[in-house]
């Protein structure tokens, strides 16, 4: 089909290789050859005269133009899925459809193991691609690139809608032979010791426990190691005399594998609150709707 002598088709070609910047890559994005690709790119080249993506070394680098078409592009792509999704009839038991949900490693703790186990039995013909929680989510994410996000309710993304997943409190844990901490935890205990934290690289969302402390004027704790994941945190505390602030149903995980005790803290720290966000163009799709259902159901008890 044409559209202002356009053959439409291109458009997700020109999608493919804006976000790959690759023709390669962007061939397998969307099942085409390569020399069928590298066509694509011609017939796109001849039609906005322009290169749209040029060789630099070893990678393809959009041109100003091509960079001004990423997100309409993405968003003509995103609207035409939403339509078509909306318009189809749904059964889960002969989807045949792929998922993308941006996830932190502890939402996929928590979530995925019951998550997984409910596709097989209920939606085998659904593929889920979880990508990681960092710097270049909201971008991707914006772009129609994932169509979900699980993220803390307070750092949901503006102009998307959201709806609440589940709740978590929060703990401290210390390896199992610390005798610096006994049964409770005092305040200047707490803030004497050696803390790891997360830092997930650019993604610097501040934790709970340290918007509290800073609140309460009693941010001075000695921050001796950073990871960039929370399941790291829980294994770098072995051996030592560290404490960490954590989830506690990540804990309740952990402890026993790495031979960690969990202590409650020493000041009130409100619970997290997880939600789960979609795209906005995604409001009536009804894959991604039957899929949010799943992840609230097996969050029941949680």
């Amino acid at each position: 089909m044409r559209f202002q002598k356009l053959d439409l088709n291109l458009l997700v070609c020109l999608d493919a290789l804006l976000a790959e910047q690759s023709v390669s890559k962007a061939a397998r994005r969307v099942f085409l050859s390569q020399s069928g690709m590298s066509d694509a790119l011609a017939r796109l080249r001849d039609y906005f005269g322009d290169d749209l993506l040029v060789q630099v070394g070893k990678t393809m680098v959009p041109t100003t133009l091509a960079q001004s078409l990423t997100q309409p592009i993405r968003e003509i792509l995103a609207r035409i899925e939403a339509v078509t999704s909306s318009a189809s009839d749904f059964d889960p038991a002969t989807c045949d459809r792929l998922i993308t949900v941006i996830v932190s490693d502890y939402s996929a703790t928590v979530l995925l193991p019951k998550l997984m186990a409910k596709l097989a039995s209920d939606a085998p013909g659904v593929r889920t691609d979880f990508l990681p929680l960092n710097s270049t989510c909201k971008e991707a994410f914006d772009k129609g690139l994932a169509h979900l996000i699980v993220i803390p309710e307070p750092f949901v993304f503006e102009g998307h809608p959201y709806e609440p997943l589940f709740t978590d409190d929060f703990v401290c844990v210390v390896w199992s032979e610390n005798r610096l901490v006994g049964d409770s935890l005092t305040m200047e205990q707490y803030l004497s010791l050696g803390h790891v934290c997360v830092n997930m690289g650019e993604w610097r969302v501040p934790t709970h426990e340290a918007w509290v402390l800073k609140r309460l004027g009693e941010d001075r704790r000695h921050i001796e190691v950073t990871v960039p994941t929370f399941e790291m945190a829980f294994r770098v505390l072995r051996g030592t005399k560290r404490i960490a602030t954590v989830h506690l149903r990540q804990a309740q995980m952990y402890v026993q594998k790495y031979s960690l005790r969990i202590i409650d803290p020493p000041l009130e720290i409100p619970p997290i609150r997880m939600a789960v966000q979609w795209h906005k163009y995604l409001d009536r799709d009804p894959a991604i709707t039957w899929f949010r259902g799943l992840m609230k159901s097996i969050t029941v008890g949680l």
